[in-house]
């Protein structure tokens, strides 16, 4: 469902850091922003879809459960370092 995930900023220190980019699904880029923090377990990751950006993707006919999906594969994505890093264009 997710075609690719380019994170954009990190900011932060050793143990939080936030993170902003843009998840593209079927073709419609949407803006994200997370957080991935350390815990005793090891990292964690939250990130969200932009509301507005979850307003278009339910415009293409990706439904509400499937963008929440989407939020937790574009999180574990994220955890697992499957991103691009750079800038969108």
């Amino acid at each position: 469902m997710i075609e690719k995930i380019v994170v954009e900023t990190v900011e932060g220190d050793r143990l939080f850091k936030l993170v902003r980019g843009q998840v593209y699904v079927r073709g419609v880029a949407a803006r994200f922003e997370g957080v991935v923090y350390q815990s005793v377990g090891g990292p964690n990751v939250r990130a969200v879809i932009d509301s507005g950006d979850a307003e278009k993707l339910r415009q293409h006919g990706i439904g509400a459960e499937d963008v929440e999906k989407i939020e937790l594969m574009l999180q574990e994505k994220i955890l697992n370092g499957e991103v691009e890093i750079g800038e969108t264009g």
